[in-house]
């Protein structure tokens, strides 16, 4: 009931400033719109911190530290975090642990903010604005549009903790897939023919994460580091010229600065979940460069077993034709892509 007539005093003075500077001229809406934003994230603040109060996060004497041992309830300790309606301070229990000595709050784990000062909201928020453009800009974005204030470096921080995260559950999903550990079901409806377009690329970096690699210019040093890509589609429709079209909402992304191998990986357990075991003709285009050929893919055995034809006219440059033992086709377009297609054999 405190609570509540608390937030009910609060709205009353921020309708009754808002409808101040209503009534200034020209930038009276603006203003108003700007009083009534700023004052509901300052009201939905204190609300979430008075919430958050309710529970300290005391889970008796002594709590597993995640590591084999017992840490031992210390006292309490603050901690200040970033969220989505502005900065909250949790007071929550604190334990230690003499044989790692460690430190841990398990109300941080349950909320989302072990190891982190920003709440899981906000850091999703944060996500999607650094991914679309520099951080600088991101930040401009977030204070313009969210009314959140964080600085360059903090969005850059957290941007790239969230995705070393979430490279690193891609890898493990990624192994456990490729080792049919974990056995997605293949999509429904199945499409006849799946296809994956891979490339790399040089991204421009800083000195500092280019330090220590081999470049192609003059003077040896690198400015880029090549990104590795795989895109999965399916288009099984045909345009009104007779070209394909690339069915709706079926894209799906690989994306990675670690080498081939561990590329190979990410992209063979992609193409067990998006159903390349199962459709008719999987075919995966590249540009012949040998990363993209074999043997580092690693999609299935690409040992050959014969030509079934030479360098042959037509196309630029000419195709040629390998057949493997796993029933892969290789198709070889000089100067153009390589295609690799997996027939399927029917009885």
């Amino acid at each position: 009931m405190a609570l509540a007539q608390e937030k009910a005093a609060g709205l009353g003075r921020l309708a009754a400033e808002a409808a101040r500077v209503l009534g200034c001229g020209d930038a009276g809406m603006e203003a108003a719109e700007a009083v009534i934003r700023a004052g509901l994230l300052r009201l939905g603040g204190s609300m979430l911190e008075q919430l958050l109060a309710a529970d300290h996060g005391h889970r008796g004497p002594r709590v597993p530290c995640g590591r084999g041992h017992e840490a031992v309830f210390t006292g309490y300790r603050d901690k200040s975090s970033g969220t989505v309606l502005g900065l909250v301070t949790l007071t929550r229990a604190w334990y230690h642990c003499a044989a790692c000595g460690h430190g841990l709050a398990p109300r941080d784990a349950e909320l989302g903010l072990a190891g982190t000062s920003m709440s899981p909201g906000l850091a999703a928020m944060n996500d999607r604005a650094a991914a679309a453009g520099p951080f600088a800009r991101a930040a401009s974005l977030l204070g313009d549009l969210a009314g959140v204030r964080l600085t360059a470096k903090r969005v850059e921080r957290a941007a790239e903790s969230s995705g070393a995260a979430l490279a690193g559950a891609g890898r493990d999903r990624a192994r456990l897939i490729a080792a049919r550990k974990l056995v997605p079901l293949p999509p429904s409806p199945l499409p006849d023919k799946l296809y994956a377009v891979i490339d790399g690329t040089g991204v421009p970096m800083t000195s500092k994460e280019t330090a220590g690699r081999e470049g192609k210019g003059e003077d040896g040093r690198a400015r880029t580091r090549e990104v590795k890509l795989a895109v999965f589609f399916t288009q099984d429709k045909l345009d009104e010229d007779g070209y394909p079209v690339r069915d709706r909402d079926s894209t799906s992304v690989i994306a990675t600065f670690e080498p081939a191998s561990v590329f190979a990986g990410l992209v063979r357990a992609e193409g067990i979940r998006r159903g390349a075991d199962h459709v008719r003709q999987f075919t995966i285009i590249g540009d012949g460069a040998a990363w993209i050929c074999y043997p580092d893919l690693g999609v299935t055995d690409l040992v050959p077993v014969t030509w079934l034809s030479r360098w042959c006219p037509g196309g630029a440059g000419g195709t040629a034709v390998r057949v493997m033992r796993s029933g892969i086709v290789i198709v070889f377009a000089l100067r153009v892509s390589v295609t690799m297609t997996r027939v399927a054999r029917r009885s």
